[in-house]
């Protein structure tokens, strides 16, 4: 027997026009398992917020629910009611102003970190990497527990206050804004920028403030978004330190009004997808490459 009816044997007939059907059918199916996948996973979150959205707007029990009422009932003043209560408006200045501090704190700690680390030293990224995921293994419980015990004693005043939140805000936040720093400072070369600069005689401060913090604005912008997000929704230390912060307020609102306060959760929800949406829009505007999954 030749080697070409060997081959012929074991492999059989390789006519592209004949193997064309059979990748066309993988590939139909493979579409079909990623549509359902996705419309699987549309149903899986669009459900809940339906619901939820029926509950804080629509004032018909579910029992009384038929389909002359779908339209009927509909009111924003559950919502109203919560956006005008002085507790919450309150708890919303609170986050606010720690919103704000807690991204100074980590972009003051992280930002000149990570540009000396991606210009000086690019071995170290994945050690600081690790580093910043410590904050995530340690739970929220034995963070406020060991902090409290520990300056209880020496600086009381500073655990009375509603800013005590936000050296937890910023360890907890780390993960997401050096990640974003990261990606940022690798997007455009910050090494090739950095050397370029001082070749040219640039100083330092000329360098990084001139030179690499405006081409990584972007990747600025969402490291304070990703912070911001987590701040108006984080609600163990806040809770575990007795403070009274939006997502604190908002769980106590809820007990006396549920639709307003399910409204108001809504509300927080949608605005702050929609801010992580804008942000994201804007990094791949830059050229940024943004994994959206799991966000």
């Amino acid at each position: 027997m030749s080697t070409e009816s060997i081959v012929d044997l074991t492999l059989g007939p390789l006519n592209p026009a004949e193997m064309a059907p059979a990748r066309a059918r993988r590939w139909r199916t493979s579409g079909v398992v990623k549509a359902a996948f996705l419309i699987a996973m549309a149903l899986y979150f669009a459900v809940p917020m339906l619901a939820m959205a029926r509950f804080a707007f629509q004032n018909v029990p579910m029992a009384l629910l038929s389909p002359e009422k779908i339209l009927t009932g509909w009111s924003l003043s559950g919502l109203w009611s919560a956006v005008t209560d002085p507790e919450i408006l309150a708890a919303t200045k609170t986050s606010a102003l720690l919103v704000l501090f807690a991204i100074a704190l980590n972009l003051a700690l992280l930002l000149p970190l990570a540009i000396v680390t991606e210009v000086r030293s690019p071995r170290l990224r994945p050690i600081l990497g690790a580093v910043t995921l410590l904050p995530w293994v340690i739970p929220p419980i034995a963070l406020v527990v060991g902090v409290a015990a520990t300056f209880r004693a020496t600086v009381p005043w500073f655990l009375a206050s509603d800013f005590s939140l936000v050296p937890f805000y910023a360890l907890w936040a780390m993960p997401f804004t050096y990640r974003a720093l990261d990606a940022g400072l690798r997007a455009i070369s910050a090494r090739t920028l950095y050397e370029a600069a001082r070749s040219m005689g640039a100083s330092l401060a000329t360098t990084i403030f001139r030179v690499i913090v405006p081409n990584i604005a972007a990747a600025i912008v969402a490291a304070a978004a990703l912070t911001a997000a987590m701040v108006l929704g984080e609600f163990a230390f806040a809770s575990l330190l007795l403070k009274r912060t939006l997502p604190t307020e908002m769980v106590n609102y809820q007990r006396s009004d549920p639709r307003g306060g399910l409204a108001l959760a809504l509300l927080v929800m949608l605005l702050t997808a929609l801010a992580l949406g804008l942000v994201v829009r804007s990094l791949r505007r830059r050229g940024l490459d943004v994994q959206t999954t799991g966000l």
